[in-house]
């Protein structure tokens, strides 16, 4: 007795480990996140990142594991019924007297074929009941997994406004992996997006007279649907500059062309999920996988780029694209602090032709109009709020 008292009390740390090591870890982020110091803010950004996807991973597992048990328990619920009906026609046949040997030799089986299903039918409902208990638990796991995530996200949005200033979304450091841009060599690829395969080499079309877009769109259709304003341009909420619009949608959500255009970069050189603050990786330097994109709606010329997006990019450099096609799926790269597509848009004043030229001298993706103010212009490009146009 004594010693499986014991074994007991030796396993129940181990039972319990994993809540104890989740609420202990939040609650010292959320302590954290208010004194730590600005050098160590990208270490703890990303240590956070890191327990949200373990948790997400957790809450995957429980969901399987729930599904799981939903299907056994609908599954054991007919097989249940099924030997209650059984029981109640045997039970009924079996009241009939019992007259002669034989007649009382098949009574006899009778019923020892209904008690063995009375068994049959109590283990089952054992089962059943056992399953939806651990159901309940389950859910209870998911219910304390997302309340984890919440706070998680909280530590994050706190740490953002504390140094949003000091770790700007993108810098003017880096360098564009050129592979990637269009070079103007070569004829378009096939029109379109959607399962596009993966090239060894760049597509691009000639820098000519016939470098042109198929035709302008008559307005813009969001890049993604349903997705929420997480931050507007200029500023982000709490204050501090923000050039462009964040548009917060769960991991792989499609992203879709606001309008025709021609792609001029796009490149998934780090995970979906490897995003931190002060996390400067991809081009432009901490947009993590990006595209760059020309855009025609109205007879007017935009430019517009994606950053932050996930590993899964279906557009390559020179490729022409039609509005309303899949062309990547958001994520959560680079200097980032949670799932979201942060949108940059530009007015040019200049042809498609003359654009293209410009963007391949140094795949630049403000347009000459630097990344430390709002609202600028330089000789060829504005600088515009994304919501002014769609």
């Amino acid at each position: 007795m004594l010693r499986k008292i014991f074994v007991c009390l030796f396993l129940i740390p181990f039972i319990i480990g994993a809540t104890i090591d989740f609420e202990s870890k939040i609650t010292h982020y959320e302590k954290a996140v208010r004194v730590v110091s600005k050098a160590q803010a990208p270490t703890v950004s990303k240590e956070m990142r890191d327990l949200y996807i373990q948790l997400q991973q957790k809450k995957s597992e429980c969901k399987k594991l729930q599904k799981e048990l939903i299907l056994k328990n609908k599954r054991l619920e007919k097989k249940v019924l099924k030997i209650k009906l059984n029981i109640s026609k045997k039970e009924c046949q079996n009241t009939i007297a019992v007259i002669g040997i034989r007649t009382y030799l098949r009574h006899r089986k009778t019923q020892k074929d209904i008690s063995m299903m009375k068994q049959k039918y109590l283990k089952m409902i054992k089962q059943r009941n056992k399953n939806t208990l651990r159901i309940r638990k389950i859910k209870k796991k998911i219910k304390k997994c997302d309340s984890w995530m919440q706070r998680l996200s909280k530590c994050q949005e706190q740490l953002c406004k504390r140094f949003q200033n000091e770790f700007q979304g993108i810098i003017d450091e880096g360098t564009p992996q050129w592979q990637k841009m269009i070079p103007g060599e070569k004829n378009l690829p096939v029109y379109g997006s959607v399962m596009t395969e993966k090239q060894t080499t760049n597509y691009a079309c000639p820098l000519d007279n016939a470098l042109r877009l198929d035709g302008y769109s008559t307005g813009w259709i969001p890049f993604i649907q349903n997705g929420t304003i997480s931050a507007g341009t200029w500023s982000y909420p709490g204050g501090g500059l923000h050039l462009g619009l964040d548009v917060a949608s769960p991991l792989y959500s499609p992203i879709q062309a606001g309008a025709n255009g021609l792609v001029l970069y796009a490149d998934a050189p780090v995970p979906t999920n490897c995003g931190y603050l002060g996390n400067y990786c991809g081009w432009p330097y901490g947009g993590g996988n990006t595209i760059c994109m020309l855009m025609a709606v109205n007879e007017q010329l935009f430019a517009v780029s994606l950053n932050h997006l996930s590993n899964e990019i279906h557009v390559v450099a020179g490729q022409q694209i039609h509005q309303g096609d899949i062309i990547a799926k958001s994520g959560n790269s680079g200097n980032s602090t949670g799932p979201h597509t942060h949108i940059e848009v530009f007015r040019l004043r200049i042809s498609v032709q003359a654009a293209v030229a410009r963007f391949r001298q140094g795949a630049d993706f403000a347009w000459g109009c630097g990344w430390n103010q709002p609202a600028t212009c330089s000789d060829i490009a504005c600088r515009i709020r994304p919501e002014s146009v769609f």
